[in-house]
């Protein structure tokens, strides 16, 4: 049995494609204006899985890259200090090879312990400095690093090593302790190594300044070890930047690829609905075209 066809029913379906037309259009004019051919799921949903795995290799990339950033500034933090210790550390050398002189006199022997005593407060203050509210060679301890509470110099802090995530896979260590970098690990800390020296000196005492002369080396070797380490770490955190940097483009060239639209494409695609739309429009303006007046004539 035929079904009897309406004039209705003509009218809402030639509507109905007529929306169809239109949402069709707009999606076009989208996609040329926005320069993404894909907005949601539906417009691409491979296409769209692709770009959100993209999108999150792009986030991870740019965090490692922060990481990077933050973790030099650790070191550079760091190796600025121990700068400063190997220089002073250098001075002291020179000047407990000069009290070693047998001409020189008590006043000048008193001169180089007073120089010393100086050279072991900014020791003391680069052991202890901060970076970002923590201190720089303290472990993860919110104690203070080194100081003396009577009983002798100690170290307070601990072993914990600050890391920095700046790969997949890649942790970089970016810190050095002053207990290791000022001799507590091995039971000869440089601060009571000075202080010997220094009450040597005052007294008068030169029988232990070959001994302080080798002390002071070994001190300095302390220090010069642990800028290699942070030289290691920069070397390290530098490489796993310009390989995240290098991904994070490889990523964005990829996300490009499946998001953008073709400029061409999509004016082509504009005309075409363009043209589809104004048919569904006169297609159906000719359905709804007879009125009652007419079929009662």
């Amino acid at each position: 049995m035929a079904m009897r066809v309406t004039t209705r029913m003509m009218s809402e379906l030639g509507v109905s494609r007529m929306n169809e037309r239109l949402a069709q259009l707009e999606r076009s004019q989208r996609s040329l204006s926005t320069g993404r051919r894909i907005h949601v799921a539906s417009d691409d949903v491979s296409g769209m899985s692709a770009a959100l795995s993209a999108r999150a290799g792009i986030a991870e990339a740019k965090q490692a890259q922060r990481n990077a950033a933050d973790g030099l500034s650790w070191i550079q933090a760091a190796e600025t200090r121990l700068t400063s210790a190997t220089d002073q550390l250098q001075r002291a050398n020179q000047l407990v090879l000069e009290a070693n002189n047998s001409t020189t006199s008590q006043s000048g022997l008193d001169a180089i312990a007073s120089e010393l005593s100086e050279i072991r407060d900014s020791i003391l203050s680069v052991a202890n400095s901060r970076h970002q509210g923590r201190f720089v060679f303290g472990g993860y301890s919110t104690a203070t690093p080194i100081a003396d509470p009577g009983s002798g110099w100690a170290y307070g802090g601990d072993a914990g090593e600050v890391r920095r995530r700046v790969g997949e896979g890649d942790t970089v260590v970016v810190n050095v302790t002053a207990d290791d970098v000022f001799g507590f690990t091995d039971g000869d800390d440089v601060f009571s190594m000075l202080d010997g020296v220094i009450a040597d000196l005052t007294a008068g005492d030169r029988s232990g300044l070959g001994t302080a002369i080798a002390s002071v080396q070994t001190a300095l070797d302390r220090v010069l070890q642990g800028r290699g380490v942070l030289g290691a770490a920069a070397n390290r955190i530098e490489l796993a930047e310009v390989r995240a940097r290098a991904d994070e483009l490889d990523l964005k060239t990829q996300l490009s690829s499946v998001e953008d639209t073709d400029m061409a494409e999509a004016i082509m695609e504009l005309q075409i609905q363009e043209v589809s739309y104004q048919a569904a429009q006169s297609a159906l303006a000719k359905t709804i075209q007879p009125s009652l007046a007419q079929f009662l004539r």
